[in-house]
Parts: C-alpha cells; sequence; structure tokens
C-alpha cells in the first residue's frame, strides 16, 4: 500500500518538536510495511499557503501510484480534498473542532468527505459524528521507559534536590495556559519551598524522555487538548499526571495511582500535585501500553483497507508481499 500523508505540522531542524506525533506515527505505519510519502507545509504565516498546498498535492496525487491520501487536521484534509483521485482519510486532533468558528466548518464539512479519525471522543461529538472511529494519539514505548529519576536529572544537567513539576508545553502558548500552571507552583512552595516549574520546549525527543523521568509530576493546566502525547509520554515513564479535565486526559488516566483530575482552580490542581509526588507506579506504564504507537497504527492501516479502492487494492497486496520478501 502506498500512502501520501498531508500536514501542516512536521518536525524541522528548528522545530524538532512540531508535528512530532505525526513523524512518529508514520515510522510506525511503515514498521508495518507501508510506504509513506510525506508532504508536509506550514500555513501558520501566511494562509495562502494552504492554496499552493493544494495545487501539489493534486499535482503529486495525479503524477504518483498512491491509493489513499491521509491528512492530519481537518484544515489539512480539505487541502487532501482537492484531489479526488484516490480516497481521503483525516486525522482530527482536536483543535480542528474547538476553536475558530469558521475552521470548525470547514472540518465539518471535511468529516464527512472523507473517513474521518478523531483522536478523543468529543471532538467527534463536536463534529457531529458521535459513532465516527476514536483513535487516541499513540506514544512511543520504545523510547519513553521508566529510568533512573536521578540519572535523568543528571543527564539534563538539572539539580538533584528540588521538587520538578512540568507544564507539558510551551508557555508562550496561551492555550497551555502558563498563567494556572504558575499559580499552582506558587501554591506548592508554601509546602516545598525547592519547588520548579518547568516548560516542556525547546528539547530534542530524546531529551523529553529524559525529562519526563526527571520531574516528579505532569501538570496539564490547558484550555483545551485534543488527546494529549505528552500525558502518554509521562505515563509509561511511570511519572503521576494532575490534569484539568480536558480531551481524552480523563480516560486515560482514570484510576491510576497517583493520577488525578481537578477543577481550575489553583488550591485543588496543588493539592492533587502533592499526593502525587510520592508515586511512582508501574500500573501507569501498563496503561500507556494501551496506547502504543504499534497498536495505534494496526487500527489506522485497518481503516487504509477499508477504505482502498478494489483496484489499488491488488496493487498494495503485491508491493505488501514484495516487501515482506525483502
Amino acid at each position: 500500500m502506498r500512502v501520501l500523508a498531508v500536514t501542516n505540522m512536521y518536525p524541522t531542524p528548528s522545530e524538532p518538536w512540531f508535528g512530532s506525533f505525526v513523524k512518529d506515527q508514520i515510522e510506525a505505519l511503515r514498521r508495518l510495511g507501508v510506504s509513506i510519502d510525506v508532504f508536509s507545509f506550514d500555513g501558520r504565516r501566511d494562509w495562502r499557503r494552504y492554496g499552493t498546498a493544494a495545487r501539489e498535492v493534486r499535482r503529486a496525487v495525479s503524477q504518483g501510484d498512491f491509493d489513499i491520501v491521509h491528512a492530519h487536521y481537518g484544515l489539512t484534509g480539505a487541502v487532501a480534498l482537492c484531489q479526488r483521485l484516490v480516497p481521503v482519510v483525516t486525522t482530527f486532533h482536536g483543535s480542528d473542532s474547538a476553536q475558530v468558528p469558521w475552521q470548525r466548518r470547514v472540518s465539518w464539512i471535511v468529516a464527512r468527505r472523507s473517513t474521518p479519525i478523531f483522536v478523543g471522543a468529543e471532538n467527534a461529538k463536536r463534529l457531529g459524528l458521535p459513532e465516527a472511529l476514536v483513535l487516541p494519539a499513540g506514544v512511543d514505548t520504545a523510547l519513553f521507559q521508566p529510568a533512573d529519576r536521578a540519572g535523568a536529572r543528571a543527564a539534563l544537567g538539572w539539580e538533584q534536590d528540588p521538587v520538578y513539576v512540568l507544564l507539558p508545553g510551551a508557555r508562550s502558548n496561551p492555550i497551555k495556559r502558563a498563567d494556572l500552571f504558575d499559580r499552582v507552583v506558587d501554591l506548592l512552595r508554601r509546602s516545598l519551598p525547592d519547588v520548579r516549574g518547568v516548560s516542556l520546549q525547546g528539547y530534542s525527543r530524546h531529551d523529553v524522555a529524559s525529562v519526563m523521568n526527571a520531574v516528579d509530576v505532569l501538570l496539564l493546566t490547558s484550555d483545551w487538548e485534543g488527546s494529549s502525547v505528552a500525558v502518554k509520554e509521562a505515563l509509561a515513564c511511570t511519572t503521576p499526571v494532575v490534569s484539568v479535565p480536558v480531551g481524552d486526559v480523563p480516560g486515560v488516566i482514570a484510576g491510576l495511582p497517583g493520577c488525578a483530575i481537578a477543577p481550575r482552580d489553583p488550591r485543588a490542581l496543588a493539592d492533587a500535585v502533592l499526593a502525587a509526588l510520592a508515586v511512582r507506579d508501574a500500573a501507569l506504564r501498563r496503561r500507556a501500553d494501551d496506547f502504543s504507537y504499534d497498536r495505534v497504527a494496526a487500527q489506522i492501516l485497518d481503516v487504509y483497507y477499508r477504505v482502498q479502492p478494489q483496484s489499488s487494492r491488488v496493487r498494495s497486496t503485491r508491493r505488501m508481499k514484495a516487501h515482506d520478501r525483502a
């Protein structure tokens, strides 16, 4: 099977974290024998880039032997639908159904003209498709594994004694609500004078694994999330998670020791963090294993086979057999 992945988020040398979850999913699908070409573009600074991207995708599909186009995010799904030669699968990552009204309307149309995959049930409901397939964002359980906390801190050049609380995102991103995070940390200092708030930005993927092992707890204060990869990465390292009720987090951490959902109240969140600090339990890792990239990729491959036209299915079967022989 040959797939063209179209995404408006993909890692670059200057932003290695940008869309890393898309790249990781693509690599997992490649391990299953899927041939994937990536077309990535950045429309953050100039919305006209979506128009040129649509033309480039049409050209790529007309000239290539693709079976499926897999778009990431609703607006990118609109780009992918500008060609009609092969079916489109669109993964909706959360922001495409929760933010700007006109973007939500575009996503509403795309979800009905392509085969939708939602990373959270709430996102599917917002677009009026509560019965649609929900596949939470996966986690690289090979990279993110429990490791000695002292060793992780030493590798990062951090001091050993402080209590570290992690904001899973850039402080400059208003959606992550660094202001609420800081208020919680300030309250924690009344009980723990040497508590440090750190943010997840500017790290390589391997360094992020060290960060997840080095911190004592991950504190998620976002206004919205789709399916937080950082939460699953923390669980894979047996680091507890405290979060406001957002995205798919309540279901992901339900019943896990040390993990808690608390209201958007600094005192309630601080109390939950204090209760989580002494916990590192193997149950967190077992929960993360449920969301491994390989498991999620296998389910996406099932979607590909369901939407793939019969004519191209024969070609893909031959390609997969050739891949297996190689």
